[in-house]
């Protein structure tokens, strides 16, 4: 199931860049979820900014036909692998994740772009609930789960800039 999403900021696009790849801002995105715990990792590989977080999460708003495959917390695991900005200062980054132990996947990407004034931060992601018969049922709540997370994240990263964080 598709999940498209954006946000704008009144800043640059090395501004926003800077924000999501600060390991402080993705730790206080995760205590903002309400993870229960977290790790965040964020790296150099090749040119490439990679960030890794891992949060575990309360599966408290998992319907019921989905509790079975993720039990009473759910750890979720995404990457963003940030490429070097384009010459125009956009930046394009490729997104993985999934909920791990369960047969949930999400793939796709993420943009960050100058759009006159303002930055856009897009993200496009196919979220998947690989379980015959039931998976297309649940995964409009994975999205709605993620699509929430962004988000709260968004306005993180919107406070962030303007210094209210």
């Amino acid at each position: 199931m598709e999940l498209k999403l954006s946000a704008s900021y009144d800043a640059t696009p090395e501004e926003v860049f800077a924000i999501v790849t600060d390991a402080t801002f993705r730790e206080q995105a995760c205590e903002k979820t309400k993870a229960l715990s977290y790790d965040v990792k964020v790296t150099e590989s090749g040119g490439d900014t990679v960030v890794r977080v891992q949060r575990e999460m309360p599966s408290d708003n998992v319907p019921d036909i989905a509790r079975k495959f993720v039990g009473q917390t759910l750890t979720v695991v995404q990457t963003e692998t940030w490429h070097p900005a384009n010459a125009d200062g956009s930046r394009n980054a490729e997104v993985k994740g999934e909920i791990t132990n369960t047969p949930v996947t999400l793939r796709g990407t993420a943009r960050i772009s100058s759009d006159g004034t303002q930055t856009v931060q897009a993200i496009d992601l196919d979220v998947k609930v690989a379980v015959p018969l039931i998976g297309k049922k649940i995964e409009p709540f994975v999205v709605d789960a993620i699509r929430s997370g962004l988000q709260k994240e968004h306005e993180l990263g919107r406070d962030w800039h303007d210094g209210t964080n």
